[in-house]
């Protein structure tokens, strides 16, 4: 049975591309500017909102038992979608911002894999979820200045849900067709290339 961890070792080079950027060694070293990181989070915001969206286009698709995580997956979402509210007024963002290039084909790539059959949508939402988990574990401790972003993004609840996506996705992909699977691994490899640039837009080293 192919499992979401297998189809990211088909294209390796992207997935390392998608969990590693000079942003996240900035974020762990203090080098990564204010300004930047600011700009980075107002587009984070947006893709908070685009990420809920996308959660609720799995529902009508899927089995019963995994309501209860994308219903989780929602809620997260729009929890966050509220701390970046309040990080907004702390921090004087602009919310909402106008999306970047890179963030506009994000979205628009997200939504569409979202409507995929469930088996391919599944993993694209894990591969989202994974790959911002990875990349900020790579930051971690995280300089003074972005320590508590750090932990945040990297804390054992963030971690279990994304164990249980996990676990959810590798039952949907053992249920679904060859070219389900195939199309999964595809969605992975889109989802990597959109986290690298997603990463790349602001900070370039």
């Amino acid at each position: 049975m192919t499992t979401v961890g297998e189809l990211t070792g088909r294209r390796p080079d992207r997935w390392r591309e998608a969990t590693s950027s000079p942003f996240l060694d900035g974020a762990r070293s203090g080098d990564l500017p204010a300004a930047a990181f600011d700009r980075w989070l107002e587009q984070d915001r947006l893709f908070v909102e685009a990420g809920a969206r996308a959660w609720s286009r799995l529902l009508i698709a899927a089995p019963a038992d995994d309501l209860p995580l994308l219903a989780d997956g929602i809620a997260a979402s729009t929890a966050e979608m509220v701390w970046f509210g309040e990080l907004g007024v702390e921090r004087g963002l602009a919310i909402p911002a106008e999306p970047l290039p890179a963030a506009a084909a994000y979205h628009a790539d997200l939504l569409r894999l979202a409507g995929e059959p469930y088996p391919v949508a599944l993993a694209a939402m894990w591969a989202v979820e994974a790959a911002y988990l990875q990349a900020w574990r790579s930051a971690l401790p995280g300089a003074p200045a972005y320590r508590p972003f750090v932990e945040h993004w990297t804390d054992a609840a963030f971690a279990t849900f994304v164990d249980r996506l996990q676990a959810a996705a590798d039952g949907a992909l053992g249920g679904a067709s060859e070219a389900e699977v195939e199309a999964a691994a595809d969605a992975v490899t889109v989802i990597a290339e959109r986290e690298a640039a997603f990463w790349a837009m602001i900070w370039t080293g």
